[in-house]
């Protein structure tokens, strides 16, 4: 009886060794498990999104001499003419002046081509998505005319930016906005 009672005793304390083994072997690797979920940069505190998304400082650098801006609904693709209507909250901004192909040869216009619908479909995507803008500012702070044109009976020009992944990216300008024909609440922002 005195052998059987070292086996016993040695049994016990061997079996009680390995029944406490996975209970702290499975808070452990709990724990590392938790570790590893949050990682570096969750730690850290992210700034809230822009509601203007990757245009934010493009928007705010337009309008800082006064101006309007408002979100873009649609974006109608003419690609016999290769030009955009563009839609906004308030109604109707107009078409886009009309693209034009270059390239000596067939295929390098074809190239162009398909860049340029390739620009369009974008557009119009990013509109639906609301990443899309119609800025209404002063004269004095947009980029120089584009068409060359030279109309500027307006102090007023537009531009529609648009946030494609992640890059803000102008779509279309327009060198004079008439106020008159602009919607009433549009025009009260032009005044604030």
């Amino acid at each position: 009886m005195n052998t059987r009672l070292p086996v016993v005793l040695a049994v016990a304390l061997l079996s009680a060794a390995i029944a406490t083994m996975p209970a702290d072997a499975a808070p452990r690797k709990k724990h590392t498990r938790t570790l590893a979920a949050v990682s570096p940069a969750a730690s850290v505190a992210q700034p809230p999104t822009d509601r203007f998304l990757a245009c934010d400082v493009r928007v705010r650098d337009y309008l800082r001499e006064g101006g309007a801006v408002t979100r873009v609904t649609k974006i109608e693709v003419d690609d016999a003419r290769l030009q955009l209507n563009i839609q906004h909250e308030y109604g109707e901004a107009g078409k886009s002046s009309r693209k034009y192909l270059r390239g000596d040869t067939e295929e390098e216009m074809r190239k162009n081509l398909r860049g340029i619908l390739d620009e369009f479909a974008a557009a119009a995507k990013a509109a639906t998505a609301g990443r899309a803008w119609y800025v209404v500012a002063a004269r004095k702070v947009m980029p120089d005319s584009r068409d060359g044109s030279g109309e500027t009976t307006s102090p007023w020009t537009a531009v529609v930016l648009a946030d494609f992944d992640g890059k803000c990216r102008p779509i279309t300008f327009y060198q004079s906005v008439d106020r008159t024909k602009l919607d009433p609440e549009l025009n009260k922002k032009l005044d604030e």
